[in-house]
């Protein structure tokens, strides 16, 4: 493998590494005296996923990138115009997707400027302190979720439905059940004495949380109210859906060429393998962490579903990943003998039906320990897990680098000769 080949790829891949860690950080920068955590913790997602297992996935896909990068370089015909291209419709699309998730539907929290959220007055102003808000101030009625999630497992329960199914409608004289409502009403300072006087209808919620989500649409809308961390996701948010598509383009590759790769590149299948499964692992964090940030964010903005942005296309990347997963398992049920595919599709069964049947359960642990519930000590041990995944990769490629160096020697050498 050349090594201009491999100086393109960790040049490529340093860039969205970088861009993951830049985000985190001006955000910690800019909400630093307005409870930054709070923020990272809430859209986990992406402050806490990225500049962790997402730069442990990038770097576990970065011997499968130079070897498909190489293989088009040498190995397949037309390959230079035919990557140039592909890369170009990848950038393309990563500048399409920005546009789409940034450019419709509602704003974030984190989009508005620190300044702006601690001078949040509620709706009508000063409505905290009597109790009576059609809307409290954003970081009150964030706080409010961030302390429940602290204080029970899992929040999905307590989600509103603002568009139910008229099928399904209460029968003429049934009694609204009444449930708290992050989006209005001031938690006490302790939970467990949330009475009658707290609560509220899913009418009088939704209403509420539509008047959230406007709020923060207003707030963000006003000279000086879009945050800086707003300017630098936007701008940067390429680099994350480049990320995604990339590692889909690999799996397909993966699937695709597999004989190619193990008939031009053998001394890297043992780098490859384990680099991929690293990083497949390293990804199911994603989906949830996900989930966990709709589960959180359905208390507070309009409910009964989505109306854009990220929400609305959370399903479509979940399918993605989805795909992605069962794309990698061609690649790895190729490489194995009889045996070991049976045991691996016994365990994929019983693995789909553990999620299938605890997905809920799993996504309100996450909620708790790495979403808005998260604390430092959560953060600390999601970034030394993460250390200790890169510390893995790093140690597996040297115990393969002596071999891997011979058989690449030689694959130039065949290379030349032809």
């Amino acid at each position: 493998m050349s090594l201009g080949v491999r100086a393109f790829v960790a040049i490529v891949f340093a860039l969205v590494g970088l861009s993951f860690l830049a985000t985190t950080a001006v955000l910690i920068w800019e909400y630093w005296r307005s409870d930054w955590l709070a923020l990272a913790s809430f859209y986990s997602h992406l402050f806490l996923f990225f500049p962790t297992f997402g730069i442990v996935t990038l770097l576990a896909f970065y011997t499968p990138a130079c070897v498909f990068t190489d293989m088009y370089m040498r190995h397949v015909t037309y390959g230079k115009f035919r990557f140039l291209f592909g890369f170009g419709v990848i950038v393309a699309l990563s500048a399409v997707g920005t546009a789409v998730m940034t450019t419709t539907g509602e704003r974030s929290i984190f989009e508005v400027s620190p300044q702006m959220l601690s001078t949040d007055p509620g709706e009508p102003p000063g409505c905290a302190a009597t109790g009576t808000c059609l809307r409290l101030p954003v970081p009150l009625a964030m706080d409010n979720v961030r302390r429940v999630s602290q204080s029970r497992i899992g929040l999905g329960d307590l989600a509103r439905n603002c568009r139910p199914d008229t099928l399904k409608d209460p029968q003429p004289g049934t009694i609204a059940a009444k449930r708290y409502c992050f989006a209005s009403t001031v938690l006490p300072s302790d939970i467990n004495t949330v009475d009658e006087a707290h609560r509220s209808t899913d009418t009088q919620c939704c209403a509420a949380q539509s008047q959230f989500t406007e709020g923060v649409r207003r707030l963000h809308d006003q000279p000086g109210g879009r945050s800086l961390t707003a300017h630098v996701h936007t701008t940067l948010l390429p680099f994350k859906i480049f990320f995604a598509l990339v590692l889909f383009v690999i799996s397909v590759m993966l699937a695709v060429r597999r004989v190619a790769m193990e008939t031009h590149y053998p001394g890297y299948l043992r780098a490859i393998e384990r680099g991929v499964l690293v990083g497949a692992i390293a990804m199911v964090v994603f989906p949830v962490m996900s989930h966990a940030f709709l589960q959180s964010a359905a208390l507070l903005y309009f409910g009964g579903g989505p109306t854009g942005g990220y929400r609305s296309t959370a399903p479509l990347f979940s399918f993605l990943l989805g795909a992605w997963g069962l794309l990698l398992l061609f690649f790895f049920y190729g490489r194995q003998n009889e045996r070991m595919q049976n045991v691996a599709r016994i365990g994929g069964m019983i693995g789909s039906a553990v999620a299938v049947v605890k997905y809920d359960a799993i996504i309100d642990v996450f909620v708790r320990l790495f979403g808005t519930g998260a604390g430092l000590v959560n953060v600390t041990l999601l970034c030394v897990a993460a250390v200790a995944a890169l510390l893995l990769i790093l140690t597996w490629s040297n115990y393969d680098r002596p071999f891997r160096k011979t058989r690449s020697s030689l694959d130039e050498t065949e290379g030349e000769s032809a």
